[in-house]
């Protein structure tokens, strides 16, 4: 079985530009098929938007990781690794990919976007040398005592049409992100994916990532037993020094603190 595949690239400005490009590609099926003398198989856009790649970098001082310099250092060095160890081992850069999004999707949501498009993009762009990769780097420079990050992903993102009109509270979005453009929003959301992965890779080679994950896992139990606003902090504190962490001991902590 012989393939042609036509590709045609479209500059979809401040809109997503599905409708229109899958409408411009049905079009041109009737034509193809007369020039090939061959028959359609589908007419649909990708979503593996390498026209549409953004790119975000940073640069950490070493005061940032840690007080102390030397542990700064040492946590620098083991961000360094753990980057390099997402460019090898795809077990782990699944999961740092699944970080980055963390972030990224939420951004997307909030603006009216599609956020399994954006997701299926990048994978496939952490795939594009036929081994999958974490999607950011971080390099520690040790004579300027610096830590770089930076990551690239095509992010074909919107800022009119579909929802983003009609759902006020994505227009409240908009209107703290300071109404940017299309492009500028693909660079914000890049740089909060950055970030994220940022926190996640320190959070790793630092105290590890259930100190955090057990802290939210705190606060959502003394919210579920009840707690008010100005018992929560006090709650979390005492669950966290509980020998076990659940339901039952937040009820019992919260009648004691009352």
């Amino acid at each position: 079985m012989t393939f042609l595949i036509v590709y045609l690239r479209v500059d979809t400005q401040e809109a997503m530009g599905a409708n229109m490009v899958n409408t411009m590609m049905e079009a041109l099926v009737s034509p193809l098929e007369e020039l090939s003398d061959g028959q359609s198989l589908m007419a649909i856009l990708s979503n593996y938007a390498t026209e549409a790649l953004v790119t975000s970098q940073c640069q950490v001082n070493l005061r940032f990781l840690s007080r102390d310099k030397a542990e700064a250092k040492k946590i620098a060095r083991k961000m360094d690794l753990a980057s390099q160890l997402a460019q090898v081992d795809v077990y782990r850069a699944s999961t740092h990919n699944k970080g980055i999004f963390n972030g990224i999707d939420a951004l997307v949501l909030a603006t009216g976007n599609d956020w399994r498009a954006i997701e299926a993009g990048g994978h496939a762009y952490a795939s594009r040398g036929g081994h999958y990769r974490g999607l950011s780097t971080w390099s520690y420079d040790d004579k300027n005592e610096i830590l770089k990050g930076k990551i690239t992903l095509p992010i074909p993102i919107a800022t009119k049409g579909g929802s983003i009109g009609l759902n006020p509270t994505v227009q409240c979005a908009y209107d703290l992100l300071g109404n940017p453009t299309a492009k500028e929003l693909a660079a914000i959301i890049a740089a909060v994916g950055l970030a994220q992965n940022f926190a996640a890779l320190k959070a790793l080679t630092s105290t590890g990532i259930q100190a955090g994950h057990m802290k939210l896992q705190a606060k959502s139990l003394a919210l579920l037993a009840g707690a008010k606003e100005k018992e929560v902090s006090a709650l979390v504190s005492q669950l966290l020094k509980a020998k076990h962490i659940n339901l039952e001991t937040a009820q019992a902590l919260l009648k004691n603190l009352r």
